[in-house]
C-alpha cells in the first residue's frame, strides 16, 4: 500500500524519535548492566576492537552521494540515470570494500606489536572480537548504500522502523545472550547477525519499490564515476574534520592536563550525543524536497519558506533541550554522576550552544549538498578543524576539560559562520529574514524557562532525583504552553495536532 509523501515523512518522524529515545534509555540504563555481566575488561576489548575497526571503515562520501544523485536523478524525471548511478555507486562501494579488508588484515597481523601490553589470554579475546567486527564491517559497508536509496525513494516509515527494530532487537538478543552465559563473544554475534538480517530487508524493501536495480555489474560511466568521486572527496574530508573534533580532543587534554579531566570531557561528549541525536532526528529526511526545490524555477524563495517551516520546528525541539539543560542541568549532573563533577554543567552547555544556531538551519545544509557545493562547506569544516586544535591545547593546559569544551564550541561557531557565509553566496539565502522569521516568537519562552530554572535552583537546595522530575516536568509544561501561545503561528499547530492524533490512534486501546 502507497503512503502519500506526506505521511512517509510524518509517520517516519514518529518512528525516528522513538529510535532515539530507545537508544538514549538504553545508554543510561542497559549499558551499566552490560559492562556488569561481562566486566569492565571484556566491555574494554569489545570497545578497542569497535573503535580500531571504525577508525578505518569511512565510506568516502558515497553515503551521502547516493542520497543526492538518486533524489537529483528523480527530481529530472530520469531513472535510466538513477539506476546507472546505482551501479557505478555499488562498484566503488566494493572497490573500497576491498581495500579496507586488505588494511584490516594488515592491522591484524600485526596485533601482537601493536598491542603488546595485551596479555595472552586478552589477546586471543581481542583477536576473535576483531576478526567477527572487522568481517561484518567489511560486508556490510555496501549495504550501507540502502539508507540513502530509501531516503531518496522517500520510504521513511520503512526505513526508520527498520532502524528501530534493529536497535531493539539486538539490545534484546544481547540481553537474552548475556543471561545465558555467552560473555563479550555474544556482542558482536548478535550485532553482526542482527545487522546483517535488517540489511536483507532493506535490500528487499528497494527490490519491492521496484525503481532502483542493485547491480554492480551495470553499464559502466566513467564520467559518472569521477563526477561521484568529486563530490565524494569532499564529502570524505568534511567527515574527517568532523570526526576528528571529538576524536582528538581526548588526546589533546592527556597531553596537557589530567585523566580526570578526561573523564569529565567523556560524560560532557556523551551528553552532546544525546542532545545532538535528539535534535538531529529529522535531518537526512528532507533530501528529497529540497532537491526538487533546488530543481525548481522559483527555487530561492521555495527554499526560504521551507527553511523557517523546518527551522521554527527545529528551533522548538533544539532550544527546549539546550534551554532546558541551562536552566535545570547543575541538578541533572548531581543526581547522575554526583557533586564532583561539579565542571561536567559548564563543559555541557558549551558543546550544545552551538547547536542552538547550526541546527535550525538544516535545510539550507541539506540544498548545499542537494546542489554539490561540498567543497565550499569542506573549507568551512577544515577551519572548524584547524581552529579546535590550535585552541584547544593552550585551553585544555589552563582550564582541562572546561577549556576544550569552550574549543570545541569556539570551532563550532567558525563552522556555522562559515556554512551562513555559503548560504548566502550559493543560495541567496536571507538570513536576517530566517532569524527574524524563525527566533523572535521563540525567545520569551525561552526566557521563562530559563527565569524558572534559576528560581528552583535559589529555592531549592536540596538534591534528588524526586526534585529533579518536578523540575523538569515544570520547565517543560511551562516552555510548550508559552511556546504554544507565543511561537507556533496556526498552520504550526494544526501540524502539532497531526501528530497527537498520529500517535494517540498508534496507542493500544482498551477492551
Amino acid at each position: 500500500m502507497k503512503v502519500a509523501k506526506h505521511s512517509q515523512i510524518r509517520v517516519g518522524a514518529v518512528i525516528s524519535y522513538a529510535a532515539v529515545a530507545f537508544n538514549t534509555l538504553a545508554g543510561l540504563l542497559y549499558t551499566p548492566w552490560m559492562i556488569s555481566s561481562i566486566g569492565s575488561d571484556m566491555y574494554g576489548l569489545y570497545t578497542l576492537a569497535i573503535s580500531v575497526v571504525n577508525f578505518f571503515l569511512l565510506d568516502f562520501g558515497l553515503g551521502d552521494a547516493v542520497s543526492r544523485f538518486l533524489s537529483r536523478d528523480y527530481a529530472e524525471g530520469r531513472l535510466d540515470k538513477a539506476n546507472e548511478f546505482m551501479g557505478v555507486a555499488l562498484r566503488l562501494y566494493l572497490i573500497i570494500s576491498a581495500a579496507i579488508f586488505v588494511v584490516l588484515f594488515g592491522v591484524y597481523l600485526n596485533i601482537d606489536a601493536i598491542y603488546g601490553n595485551l596479555g595472552p589470554k586478552q589477546l586471543f579475546v581481542f583477536k576473535v572480537l576483531y576478526i567477527i567486527v572487522a568481517l561484518y564491517s567489511v560486508i556490510s559497508l555496501p549495504c550501507a548504500s540502502f539508507n540513502g536509496v530509501l531516503t531518496a525513494n522517500e520510504q521513511f516509515i520503512a526505513l526508520n522502523l527498520s532502524n528501530l527494530l534493529q536497535k531493539v532487537f539486538t539490545v534484546g538478543l544481547i540481553i537474552v545472550a548475556l543471561l545465558l552465559g555467552w560473555g563479550v563473544y555474544a556482542l558482536v554475534i548478535v550485532n553482526a547477525g542482527v545487522g546483517l538480517v535488517f540489511s536483507l530487508i532493506k535490500y528487499l524493501l528497494i527490490k519491492s519499490d521496484g525503481r532502483i536495480r542493485l547491480s554492480p555489474f551495470g553499464k559502466r560511466n566513467a564520467a559518472l564515476a569521477r563526477e561521484v568521486l568529486g563530490f565524494s572527496v569532499w564529502v570524505l574530508v568534511i567527515q574527517i574534520c568532523a570526526r576528528l573534533i571529538f576524536s582528538i580532543m581526548p588526546s589533546i587534554i592527556a597531553a596537557v592536563s589530567t585523566s580526570w579531566e578526561i573523564s569529565v570531557f567523556g560524560l560532557a561528549s556523551s551528553l552532546e550525543g544525546y542532545v545532538w541525536s535528539v535534535a538531529n532526528a529529522l535531518n537526512g529526511m528532507f533530501m528529497p524536497k529540497v532537491t526538487r526545490i533546488v530543481h525548481s524555477e522559483n527555487s530561492k524563495d521555495g527554499l526560504q519558506r521551507f527553511a523557517v517551516r523546518v527551522g521554527r520546528i527545529q528551533l522548538l525541539i533544539t532550544g527546549g533541550i539546550v534551554v532546558g539543560f541551562a536552566a535545570i542541568g547543575p541538578e541533572f549532573v548531581s543526581c547522575w554522576v554526583g557533586d564532583r563533577y561539579s565542571t561536567l554543567y559548564i563543559c555541557t552547555l558549551l558543546l550544545v550552544l552551538p547547536e542552538l544556531i547550526e541546527l535550525p538551519t538544516m535545510v539550507a545544509d541539506t540544498a548545499i549538498i542537494a546542489k554539490g557545493c561540498v567543497m565550499d562547506k569542506a573549507v568551512a569544516y577544515i577551519a572548524m578543524a584547524i581552529a579546535n586544535v590550535i585552541l584547544g591545547i593552550p585551553l585544555s593546559a589552563s582550564l582541562g576539560a572546561v577549556g576544550a569544551s569552550l574549543a570545541i564550541c569556539i570551532a563550532y561557531f567558525i563552522r556555522t559562520f562559515g556554512m551562513f557565509v555559503i548560504y548566502v553566496r550559493r543560495l541567496r539565502f536571507k538570513l536576517r529574514s530566517f532569524f527574524r522569521d524563525t527566533y523572535i516568537g521563540w525567545f520569551a519562552p525561552a526566557l521563562i524557562m530559563l527565569a524558572m530554572g534559576y528560581a528552583f535552583r535559589v529555592f531549592i537546595t536540596a538534591s534528588s532525583w524526586g526534585v529533579f522530575a518536578v523540575e523538569f516536568l515544570a520547565c517543560t509544561s511551562v516552555y510548550l504552553v508559552f511556546s504554544w501561545h507565543m511561537m507556533l503561528n496556526e498552520s504550526e499547530k494544526i501540524e502539532v495536532r497531526g501528530y497527537q492524533s498520529l500517535i494517540m490512534n498508534h496507542l493500544p486501546k482498551r477492551g
